[in-house]
């Protein structure tokens, strides 16, 4: 045998990622609710006269509901999600653009450099300059392809862009902190 079986209850052979023929019996799974696809229903298959008693509600039930994903958010909810994290995304927008050139213009720090008693360590003070901006960029291209993954997912993700929001926020007060601290100012 190439792949590895085990024996169901049933004394079934299954392979271990088939789960399309045997549905899990409530109270089998790990972390998640089991999934009932008719009213009753608890996964095991019934004798042929019962099946053919079934009510109306339940063949209606059965033909429109099969395994589904987990329900995301609906409604009201949905909307002031997709709304707040178009508005917190645009808002990040616009803070990489400012971050951005506001660490580019950290470079004018080094023009007292050459000053008489005053010591620069411009190999950080251009690392930083550099790749600030860059760092800004991917921080920000890494919240927007997070929050459309979830989007599309129907999950929360304004949180996703807030978290973005304030990391921008921390990048460029790391590299403000860094270029203040390769100029030191002699008198």
């Amino acid at each position: 045998m190439s792949r590895p079986y085990r024996r169901t209850r049933a004394g079934r052979r299954r392979h271990h990622g088939d789960h399309a023929f045997h549905p899990q019996r409530p109270g089998r799974h790990r972390g998640r609710r089991a999934v009932v696809t008719r009213a009753g229903d608890d996964g095991r298959s019934r004798p042929a006269s019962e099946a053919g008693s079934a009510s109306a509600s339940e063949s209606a039930s059965a033909s429109a509901a099969g395994r589904e994903a987990r329900p995301g958010l609906r409604g009201g909810r949905r909307v002031a999600d997709v709304v707040a994290t178009v508005v917190l995304l645009l808002l990040g927008a616009v803070t990489t653009v400012v971050a951005g050139r506001g660490i580019q213009f950290m470079a004018l720090s080094f023009g007292s450099c050459d000053a008489p008693g005053n010591r620069c360590d411009e190999g950080l003070g251009s690392t930083v300059v550099t790749l600030g901006p860059v760092v800004v960029a991917l921080v920000f291209l890494v919240t927007l392809v997070v929050c459309v993954l979830r989007l599309v997912r129907r999950r929360l993700s304004w949180p996703v862009a807030l978290l973005g929001l304030g990391v921008l926020v921390l990048v460029f007060v790391v590299a403000r902190l860094l270029v203040g601290g390769s100029v030191s100012i002699g008198i």
